[in-house]
C-alpha cells in the first residue's frame, strides 16, 4: 500500500467501506467522467491529500503479539488527527511470545513509515522488549538481537520516536486484536464486522425512541430503521485478517 493510499485509509476508516477489484471501464465513460470532473472538486481533493502529507504531529502507536494457540499480532495506530488504523493479524508461522512482540512492533514501524510519520510514540505491555530497546535489558537471544535491529533502523527513521511499557489494561484494545489473529481459524479473505448494541434484548423503546430512531434513519442512509429499532446502531469498519 503506498503511503498516501494508507493516509486516505485513516480517513476513511470511520465508515464501513468495502473495496473491490476494479472492473474493465468503458473509454468513453471514462472520458465523459473525466470531462464532468469539476475543476473545483480537484482543487478540494488537492488539498485534502495536502493536509494530509503536511500531518507532522505526534502519532501513537499500540502493539500486542499472542501465540497461545497460534500467532497473532495487534496493531492500533492512532494519526495526530485522531484517524484510527486496527490491524489484527494471523501469523502462518511458529514463533515465541517475544517474537510474536517483536513481529507486532515491527509491522507497526513498517505502516508508519509508509504513512511517512516523523514523531511516534509506541505502548507495549511487553517489558522485556521496552527495556531491550531503552537498553536496560541485555539482548541475549540470536534471534531477538536481529528483530532489534530491524527496530533501530526503523526507529531512526523518525525524528522522535519513544518506546514505553504499560498496564496490560491500557493495552487492551491491541492484545484483543492479537488473541483474534491467534484463536481464530478463518478463510483469509473473510471479513469481521463489529457490531455495537446500545442495549440488552430485553430492552423496549418507547414510543418516542422509535420516532428518533425512524426519524434518523431517514436523514442517514448508513442506518437502518429495522435494525436500530432493535438496539443494533451500526457497525465499525470491518477487520480483515
Amino acid at each position: 500500500m503506498s503511503g498516501r493510499i494508507a493516509k486516505w485509509s485513516v480517513k476513511l476508516s470511520a465508515y464501513d467501506l468495502v473495496y473491490e477489484p476494479r472492473a474493465a471501464i468503458n473509454s468513453q465513460a471514462l472520458a465523459d467522467f473525466v470531462t464532468d470532473f469539476s475543476s473545483d472538486i480537484q482543487q478540494e481533493a488537492n488539498w485534502k491529500v495536502q493536509q494530509l502529507d503536511q500531518d507532522k504531529g505526534k502519532w501513537i502507536l499500540f502493539t500486542n503479539g499472542a501465540s497461545s494457540q497460534g500467532v497473532g499480532l495487534g496493531i492500533i495506530l492512532k494519526s495526530s488527527q485522531g484517524g484510527i488504523i486496527p490491524q489484527a493479524i494471523k501469523c502462518d508461522f511458529q514463533a515465541t511470545n517475544n517474537e510474536a512482540e517483536y513481529e507486532a512492533l515491527i509491522l507497526g514501524l513498517q505502516l508508519s513509515k509508509d504513512l511517512e510519520v516523523k514523531i511516534i510514540h509506541v505502548f507495549m505491555d511487553s517489558l522485556l522488549l521496552a527495556n531491550h530497546f531503552n537498553g536496560s535489558y541485555a539482548v541475549r537471544s540470536e534471534k531477538l538481537t536481529e528483530y532489534m535491529h530491524i527496530v533501530k533502523n526503523l526507529a531512526e527513521k523518525s525524528d522522535s520516536f519513544i518506546i514505553e511499557q504499560v498496564p496490560r489494561e491500557e493495552n487492551a484494545e491491541a492484545d484483543a486484536l492479537a488473541n483474534l489473529g491467534s484463536t481464530f481459524r478463518i478463510p483469509t479473505k473473510i471479513k469481521i464486522p463489529i457490531i455495537h448494541i446500545l442495549n440488552p434484548t430485553t430492552y423496549m423503546p418507547s414510543l418516542d425512541e422509535k420516532e428518533i430512531i425512524r426519524e434518523v434513519a431517514k436523514q442517514d442512509p448508513q442506518v437502518n430503521e429495522v435494525a436500530a429499532t432493535e438496539n443494533v446502531v451500526g457497525q465499525d469498519p470491518q477487520i480483515n485478517q
